[in-house]
């Protein structure tokens, strides 16, 4: 309220035979008072404060790019031309066959809400409850991406291939599952390690970087992964752990409530599920205007992304026991 009537001061506005309300009324609707832009400054950045450190984790085992309006966008992968020929003495080099080029989609949608701030609530100074509401809007939208991200890993969904993600013939399914073990995931490693291009020809040679499990097995994933020896082996001499340090990352999430879990490739050398953002602009956008419907001011939030599975080499699912 006192800085309301600051405004109102700065602005040369009267306003010592108003009340509270017509105090805070007038700050917001005067054109020349500063009120409505201080209060979105404050809003915006606590908003984007809490949306920066939200403990967020599709970052670690997802890909991030950007697009540059809402509409179908393709992610393609090339072929190889496998090794080169050998040319015999007055031979004729041999022309090679250029594949078509594998393709994937994605696209982004707009996701946002509107909030309304009451004057009573600036009457009342209650600048602890207006500033949670900033926070819990900046988390909300950190939230929306890392609860999607689950859920579109969740859905298994079809590739462009016609086949779903996870599938016997993409070789990037382990099953039947197995519990987590040194020999899991050394299993895990090799299937990997065996993926090749599109055309066949060549092997990709790719190692797990991350590892994505549900909570109740984290605590058992980093021993396997940081331990000298085989903990799992049943010999009474010590036998050398042989998958130790293989993850470089660990991600434990109560969003997975199953045995399953993932191994998954560098998301900068093999991207499989890709968070898109409208000209890569990661922070949410959020505009105010004098409250229409109520007396104060309304915020609205906005966020423009979307989540896709782009390729399925550069990840192995284990369904777990």
């Amino acid at each position: 309220l006192d800085i309301a009537k600051d405004c109102l001061t700065r602005a040369g506005e009267d306003f010592r035979y108003l009340d509270k309300m017509e105090i805070v009324s007038r700050a917001f609707t005067s054109s020349s008072s500063d009120f409505p832009v201080l209060l979105e400054g404050i809003t915006r950045n606590v908003l984007l404060n809490q949306y920066s450190i939200a403990a967020d984790t599709w970052r670690r085992w997802c890909g991030i790019g950007s697009v540059s309006d809402f509409r179908e966008h393709k992610r393609l992968r090339l072929g190889s031309f496998s090794k080169l020929d050998k040319v015999d003495e007055n031979g004729e080099y041999k022309t090679k066959k250029i594949t078509d080029a594998e393709a994937e989609s994605a696209s982004i949608d707009t996701y946002g809400n509107v909030i309304n701030v009451t004057r009573k609530m600036i009457v009342n100074d209650d600048l602890a409850g207006f500033t949670r509401l900033a926070a819990n809007l900046g988390r909300a939208a950190a939230r929306s991406i890392e609860i999607d991200a689950y859920a579109v890993l969740a859905s298994n969904p079809k590739m462009g291939d016609g086949k779903v993600l996870f599938h016997a013939d993409h070789n990037n399914l382990i099953t039947p599952g197995t519990a987590m073990s040194v020999e899991a995931f050394e299993a895990l490693r090799l299937k990997m390690a065996g993926q090749k291009d599109k055309d066949n020809n060549d092997y990709l040679d790719m190692r797990p970087s991350v590892l994505l499990c549900g909570m109740a097995q984290g605590g058992n994933a980093r021993v396997l992964n940081e331990s000298v020896y085989d903990p799992t082996s049943g010999s009474p001499l010590q036998k050398p752990n042989m998958v130790r340090g293989l993850f470089k990352d660990i991600v434990d999430t109560p969003r997975i409530t199953g045995t399953e879990y993932y191994g998954f490739a560098d998301p900068a050398q093999e991207t499989v599920i890709e968070v898109n953002f409208l000209d890569g602009n990661q922070q949410p956008f959020m505009e105010s205007r004098n409250g229409f419907h109520s007396d104060g001011v309304e915020w609205k939030i906005r966020h423009d992304y979307g989540i896709d599975a782009v390729g399925w080499r550069g990840a192995i699912k284990n369904l777990g026991a």
